[in-house]
């Protein structure tokens, strides 16, 4: 019997410290209200977890604890909510009048965040990923390929910042015959919040076997997305190009040019994700003097929903003007492990 009385004593202390709102049809609902905002009133109950409820069916609120709220012409009370003489009425304990329900613009618990501010903007988000690429082969010809690189991307709600590295190295029967290093930035930032938006980047080149010994190039331009989507989007830049080669020679050609670069991407449900780009430079000084470079990858998680995939593609560059002996055309089919990271 002691046992029953001291479960009913705390069940009715716990129904008492307890808020209780009272609906039209007579329904009282009991449990820890959260907050009223945008006609919505919030509760969270023992038996059905939070209730979300419309302020409009409200008649009254009682309350264990003070309450703060905000009425529509931005006059602010606090204190606990005791039953009113009337339906549709607040009454606030130590007031003299009661507060009509519909002036309530807001009405929330203590350590609630108070739902009449708005929340701040999202901020810039940092995402990344690294990739490692070998390849050999051994026997009549002994072949070794190593690639690696890594990127960087901050964004935010109108821009985006990225930097990249990356450097490939080969050798044939013992003799190096590629060794090319890469390393570049890219800004963007929307205008007005629309498709429309700006872009400047910077790009450094070496490499030892095409007869360049560095290639220096800056971008600044105007960008446009035919659409932009969570999982789709399609983009086009177009910006002047300031370019500078220092050739093995010794010689040093600085270019003016165009830059206009097509961007694709396109996540295919949860299991890969197809991007390709394409990006053509003619110079303004040297009609002849033009750079055609082309990559298309896709890439396929190892794991569904974690951060290993592989990337399988193709990028193939065309430079019209290149050193003596050296071809115009590369093309690299490659296969590489991304680890991406957020």
């Amino acid at each position: 019997m002691k046992f029953i009385s001291l479960l009913c004593a705390l069940l009715l202390s716990t129904t008492l410290l307890a808020d209780k709102i009272h609906l039209t049809d007579g329904t009282v609902i009991v449990g820890q209200l959260q907050k009223i905002a945008a006609g919505k009133a919030s509760i969270q109950t023992s038996f059905a977890g939070e209730l979300v409820i419309d302020q409009a069916n409200i008649t009254q609120i009682e309350s264990a604890a003070p309450l703060t709220g905000v009425l529509t012409n931005e006059q602010r009370f606090q204190g606990n909510l005791q039953l009113g003489t009337a339906p549709g009425q607040l009454q606030v304990a130590g007031a003299s009048a009661p507060v009509a329900l519909d002036s309530v613009k807001a009405l929330w618990a203590e350590g609630v965040a108070d739902p009449t501010i708005p929340p701040p903007p999202p901020g810039r988000e940092w995402s990344g990923e690294a990739y490692l690429d070998m390849s050999g082969k051994s026997g009549n010809t002994e072949k070794f390929y190593g690639g690696a690189g890594a990127k960087a991307a901050m964004t935010g709600p109108e821009d985006r910042l990225l930097m990249y590295i990356k450097g490939a190295y080969a050798r044939e029967n013992s003799v190096t015959n590629e060794k090319e290093y890469i390393a570049g930035a890219d800004y963007e930032h929307s205008i007005a919040n629309t498709l429309n938006s700006w872009f400047v980047r910077a790009e450094m080149e070496k490499d030892e076997f095409s007869g360049i010994n560095l290639r220096t190039q800056v971008v600044a331009g105007y960008g446009y997305f035919f659409f932009k989507e969570e999982d789709t989007q399609l983009r086009f830049r177009i910006g002047l190009s300031y370019q500078r080669r220092e050739f093995e020679t010794g010689k040093n050609e600085d270019t003016y040019g165009l830059d206009l670069n097509l961007h694709y991407e396109r996540r295919i449900d949860e299991w890969g994700t197809l991007v390709s780009d394409l990006t053509y430079t003619p110079g303004l000084n040297d009609t002849d003097d033009y750079r055609l470079y082309h990559e298309s990858a896709l890439d396929i998680p190892l794991l569904m929903q974690k951060p290993l995939s592989l990337r399988l593609g193709v990028s193939n560059e065309y430079n019209n003007l290149v050193a003596e002996g050296v071809k115009h055309l590369d093309t690299t089919y490659f296969a590489k492990l991304v680890y991406k990271w957020k």
